[in-house]
């Protein structure tokens, strides 16, 4: 018997519209298969793009804020610098008025 039912003759093997008849529907089975395999791997690749891009769009945002603290910090920093030699300024003319106030006494 051969893939349809028909009996064969066991020295010519399978006959010519069998083998076709199973060679077009192997085919057309290769083809869905590769069909499908395609659409899951477009969905993998997409699915693994997107969560990439809300990575980066997070990560983006954080550089965005650590810019924003580093400024921040910076100003900060540079304030006190400068209420300091304020302070520094200050005190060495206060120092220096008290002396003359001294003097005078």
């Amino acid at each position: 018997m051969d893939f349809s039912g028909n009996a064969t003759n066991a020295q010519n093997g399978v006959s010519k519209q069998v083998f076709e008849k199973a060679y077009v529907e192997l085919s057309d089975r290769v083809r869905l298969i590769d069909q499908k395999l395609a659409t899951k791997a477009d969905d993998v690749v997409l699915t693994l793009a997107l969560s990439h891009r809300q990575e980066i769009e997070e990560l983006q945002g954080e550089v965005v804020n650590l810019r924003k603290e580093i400024k921040q910090l910076k100003s900060k920093k540079e304030e006190q610098r400068l209420n300091r030699y304020v302070g520094r300024k200050t005190s060495i003319w206060h120092q220096m008025f008290k002396k003359v106030q001294f003097a005078r006494k």
